[in-house]
């Protein structure tokens, strides 16, 4: 940074018009520091000075120059006597964003702990000194650069932030001499068997001591990146399912060997990753309960997903494992892992615990995954959910819990999330301010052309505007195949549609609970009173589906009519997809896509009269 500084010491080069050192220093105050040390060395003159002639902030603070460099650690340490029985180590090269007071909690809540040590993630693992931890957050070792080519690590980074108990430091009080923290203290305080432990947080801390650092940093500071990191504020989280969305599912992944990642996965979370999302692995491990996997076998799963994303520039903040299963009878099972828990999903206790470890604004979070399980997860923990069709798609129908959106695989999610979901809310806009409350609104359209995500994005826009509705999918009311008339009006149970119409007509005779059936696609048959909603005189009723324009209204209920286009080549390769991730082979997928053209579009068509048409451009993103 010498031509930066012109002159200066590096702690006062300055970010966006206030020098680092400054802004360290009202970072501290914040959170009831009113004791600081600063151990200065080049310039110490002009740091004095700088200090002195800003009354030092208010708080008690003083300067003291080390002489000869010593290091981090053998600086901390020739003033052993004079620090606190517990103190903050900061580096003066660092611009950090930190929820101090979480931190300090965190250290505080385990006894014996000679130091906790800011650690977290980032998007070059293989060229970064790592620290591996843990499950509990105890750190069993420090893997300095170079790594070993032939071994997976964890995607843990020390941060150069930590708390130290002091008397944890008293047999390295002398000789004097350099020594690093990283490199060299806290390795010997593990060898010597003290307890550190891992503060692990995605929040902002950067080095800010090179040019090309510097302008990122500044850049971070601009944009508000910085601000909205601390912990203090609630983040957005995408929660993502592993096995079947990150990787490719294999039916109970046992060893690292099995691991394979998706197509698109790690430049997917890379965009996560600088999106300003926080993002999450949540995931069902029954291989452990089962004793089909050890937890070092886990872990080194973990280290494999890690390095993998890692060599794409990715990586994930957290991973959040549930090893229990609730039923017996399994060779070699764990009999201790065998409950009941909280946290096996669709239980929300995964979500609960990153919600509260990361600050979790659920109205602004995502969950992903492969499963109804995760999409039941979600509708229990009050998030957005999106369906990917890699893994099971949504058919192993384990839960009747409807995605809010469902796209082919993670990157297409990624995509949607932050492009396509606040475009197809802004383009929802202007729909949700002619709806009234009480309305009935039909969507219709030709088959995977788009009803369900335009359903979802005005249900969500007409949340913004505080109105209440509910969405219903005309195809749980597919008739189960044995039962089916001809054509696309014979593949629906219309009276029983027709009856729900009915009920829903008049907002002030409307039943309280609406009880649902489901269709099951593989094995194409319609379950009764599956589900249950509520309704008031004030829901907003939105009915999508490929014959929802065809249910006949009284004069009763305002109805708005959509009819949801999307270009015939697109909608061609959706309902391919559709049907090859069924089972079906492609020249029978085509089969089918050329049946339901000749015997479905002109009826949808003709439905299709005088209501408005809604395309792919004027909708979503």
């Amino acid at each position: 940074l010498k031509e930066r500084l012109q002159g200066r010491p590096k702690p006062l080069i300055d970010i966006c018009g206030v020098p680092l050192l400054e802004r360290q220093i009202q970072l501290l105050k914040r959170y009831g520091f009113d004791e600081i040390l600063i151990l200065v060395n080049h310039a110490a003159d002009q740091i004095e000075d700088y200090c002195a002639a800003h009354d030092n902030w208010g708080v008690a603070l003083q300067c003291i120059d080390d002489g000869e460099p010593l290091g981090t650690a053998g600086a901390t340490l020739a003033i052993h006597a004079r620090l606190a029985p517990e103190f903050l180590v900061v580096y003066g090269d660092t611009m950090l964003e930190v929820d101090l007071g979480r931190f300090h909690a965190f250290h505080r809540q385990a006894p014996g702990v000679a130091a906790t040590l800011f650690l977290h993630p980032n998007d070059h693992p293989h060229d970064s000194d790592l620290v591996e931890a843990q499950d509990d957050g105890r750190i069993l070792a420090f893997h300095p650069y170079p790594h070993d080519p032939a071994r997976d690590y964890p995607n843990l980074v020390n941060a150069a932030l930590y708390w130290v108990n002091r008397e944890a430091l008293a047999p390295w009080r002398e000789p004097r001499h350099m020594l690093d923290f990283g490199k060299d203290l806290f390795p010997a305080m593990v060898a010597r068997g003290l307890k550190l432990q891992a503060y692990v947080s995605p929040e902002y801390i950067k080095d800010a001591g090179t040019p090309e650092r510097l302008d990122r940093v500044c850049e971070d500071f601009r944009s508000g990146k910085i601000a909205r990191s601390s912990l203090a504020h609630p983040q957005p989280v995408v929660f993502i399912d592993r096995d079947g969305t990150i990787n490719r599912e294999v039916d109970h992944l046992k060893s690292a060997d099995q691991f394979e990642l998706l197509p698109g996965v790690a430049s997917a979370i890379r965009q996560l990753n600088r999106s300003g999302y926080r993002c999450c692995v949540i995931t069902n491990q029954p291989v452990v309960a089962r004793g089909d996997c050890s937890f070092e076998d886990l872990r080194a799963i973990h280290n494999r997903m890690e390095t993998r994303l890692g060599e794409g520039g990715a990586f994930v903040d957290r991973i959040y494992v549930c090893p229990h299963h609730p039923h017996s009878g399994f060779p070699g099972e764990r009999a201790e892992l065998k409950i009941d828990c909280d946290c096996r999903k669709p239980k929300t206790g995964l979500i609960d615990a990153a919600a509260l470890d990361f600050n979790a604004d659920r109205a602004r979070s995502w969950l992903v995954g492969d499963t109804t399980v995760d999409v039941e997860t979600a509708r229990r923990a009050g998030l957005r959910s999106i369906l990917v069709e890699t893994g099971y798609g949504g058919l192993d129908y384990r839960n009747w819990a409807q995605a809010d959106y469902t796209v082919a695989d993670l990157p297409e999610a990624v995509t949607f999330i932050l492009q396509g979901y606040p475009g197809l809310l802004d383009r929802c806009a202007s729909l949700a301010t002619d709806t009234p409350p009480g309305a009935l609104v039909l969507i219709g359209g030709p088959s995977r052309s788009g009803k369900s995500t335009r359903a979802t994005g005005l249900r969500d826009a007409l949340r913004a505007q505080d109105k209440q509705v509910v969405v219903l999918a005309a195809d749980r009311w597919l008739k189960s195949a044995g039962a089916r008339g001809a054509g696309v009006l014979g593949r629906y149970d219309i009276a029983a549609l027709q009856q729900l119409v009915g009920t829903l007509e008049d907002p002030a005779t409307r039943p309280q609970a609406l009880a649902l059936p489901g269709y099951q696609k593989l094995l194409r048959t319609r379950t009764e009173a599956v589900e249950t909603v509520t309704l008031c005189a004030n829901h907003i009723v939105i009915i999508e589906g490929t014959i929802a324009l065809g249910l006949k209204t009284a004069n009763k209920v305002t109805c708005l009519r959509y009819h949801v286009e999307l270009p015939e080549p697109e909608r061609h390769a959706r309902v391919l997809r559709e049907y090859r991730r069924r089972g079906l082979e492609a020249a029978a997928a085509d089969d089918i896509y050329r049946t339901r053209l000749a015997d479905e579009a002109p009826i949808v068509e003709q439905l299709s009269a005088g209501a408005t048409r809604i395309s792919l451009e004027t909708v979503a993103g």
